[in-house]
């Protein structure tokens, strides 16, 4: 399978801006952060999203926008990494330099709105249901212009984000980001354990020695990273992916997806979903409408 197109962008882009049309097999399917602000439009493909301490689903037409340096993975569903898949993923994505959110301009009262609003994107915000269609059509002219049109076209996109849209934040309040060069090829290791084997019972000494860690030094060390415990975060995993079963297969019973998440109990099963969903599954297969 070919590489992704999507590539981890660096400090170094030359412009204020930079467009980046995806079409390929699947996205980038790395954890990664870099020091620009990122707005995505998904246009084709679903699968989880891990953005700062936060596991989702994602679905066509979202729109994400993240702060600099949060880490994040767009991860594709399994059957997207499936040899000679015919499966689709696009998206839209604008990068813009951190430079001009920092400059004179945005320092101006009138600016106030977008000023708070690129704050509190340092927690990455998805745009709610009826502001998605405006938000993807003002994105849209964002990247189709250049020039002294592009700079007007994307302060009036902040504006109507920061005064007219809904949003909710992605990741807790507390969560910090201390991902650096060196450590990210060890997580990007443990993230693809994890997600490669989330569905049988998983030893913390058997991620451990993926990293060349002891134990108490990877717990250490994963509790600085991603703000989480091993289990905690292993859990969250298993309970995101409960959620797409819920709402991708509605012939699935509850024990079907228990099992099939990773959970080997019913009970913990219910326990853990109802802590990061504040939902049992039933109740969230009924809130969207299966």
């Amino acid at each position: 399978m070919r590489t992704p197109s999507l590539k981890k962008v660096d400090s170094g882009i030359g412009g204020l801006f930079e467009v980046l049309r995806v079409s390929d097999s699947y996205f980038y399917p790395l954890w990664h952060y870099h020091p620009q602000y990122e707005i995505i439009l998904i246009k084709k493909g679903i699968g989880d999203c891990y953005i700062g301490d936060n596991i989702r689903p994602f679905n066509e037409g979202e729109i994400f926008l993240l702060g600099p340096d949060i880490p994040h993975i767009f991860r594709n569903s399994p059957e997207y990494f499936i040899k000679g898949s015919r499966k689709k993923a696009e998206a839209t994505v604008l990068y813009f330099n951190y430079k001009l959110v920092r400059s004179e301009l945005f320092n101006l009262n009138e600016f106030i709105n977008i000023r708070e609003l690129l704050q509190q994107s340092k927690r990455g915000l998805i745009i709610k249901g009826i502001y998605k269609k405006p938000v993807a059509h003002l994105l849209n002219k964002v990247v189709d212009n250049d020039g002294i049109n592009q700079i007007l076209e994307f302060i009036s996109m902040l504006h109507f984000i920061a005064t007219k849209v809904k949003y909710d934040p992605i990741s807790s309040i507390g969560f910090t980001s201390s991902i650096n060069e060196e450590g990210v090829p060890r997580l990007n290791k443990v993230f693809d354990y994890l997600l490669n084997n989330f569905s049988r019972t998983i030893t913390l000494k058997e991620v451990a020695d993926i990293s060349n860690m002891s134990p108490s030094a990877f717990c250490r060390y994963f509790k600085k990273i991603t703000n989480k415990t091993l289990i905690t975060y292993l859990n969250e995993i298993r309970v995101g992916h409960a959620c797409k079963l819920i709402i991708g297969n509605r012939n699935k019973n509850i024990s079907q997806i228990c099992n099939e998440s990773g959970f080997n109990n019913l009970t913990n099963f219910y326990i853990q979903f109802r802590n990061f969903k504040n939902l049992s599954p039933s109740e969230f297969k009924q809130k969207y409408n299966f």
